[in-house]
């Protein structure tokens, strides 16, 4: 495993950033209520503008990844098993870019905008419950979905390192 080709360190950096900021997103999306009311709408903002950092790292990384192909895999991979994890990449790409593109036009919807603290983007729209009622619960599905995706993505690759000890993992590790 030792001579495994590495993702560049960029990749890998962005990598782990984004892993870390889907939980941290999901996590606070789903204790915002188990705060003191008066905290709810500095938290839902932080959420917000946490998505649209997130948004924006995830179309960076897709750029990257376009002009920075993937290493090969290991030869012991199956075109099979190669095909289904580009497949969970694609959903995972996908999920994404939607969760975000999502929960914006949900707050927006809310009657809610963005306070970047800076300056502030207000809601075009009046608190309108018809549209973003169904809009949370896309954007919850959507979080739950890519939640799960990432959990399999995350099993996949620790299977790959335990149990076929092909070196697939070590990819998307940093060098020591």
């Amino acid at each position: 495993m030792s001579n495994v080709q590495r993702y560049h360190s960029r990749a890998i950096a962005l990598h782990w950033l984004i892993a870390a900021m889907i939980l941290a997103l999901f996590v606070g999306g789903l204790t915002i209520d188990a705060f003191p009311k008066e905290w709810k709408s500095a938290l839902i903002n932080l959420h917000a503008l946490g998505g649209v950092a997130l948004l924006l790292l995830v179309l960076y990384r897709i750029v990257w990844r376009v002009t920075h192909p993937a290493p090969p895999l290991p030869v012991s991979v199956s075109p099979l098993i190669a095909r289904a994890a580009g497949l969970g990449h694609l959903a995972l790409y996908l999920l994404m870019l939607a969760v975000p593109m999502i929960g914006v036009p949900t707050l927006l919807w809310r009657g809610r905008g963005l306070d970047f603290g800076l300056f502030q983007i207000a809601s075009p729209f009046a608190r309108t419950p018809e549209v973003y009622k169904p809009l949370t619960e896309i954007h919850e599905f959507g979080a739950f979905a890519l939640i799960i995706l990432a959990l399999l993505h995350a099993v996949a690759g620790v299977w790959h390192h335990v149990v076929q000890k092909d070196g697939t993992l070590l990819r998307m590790m940093p060098e020591r």
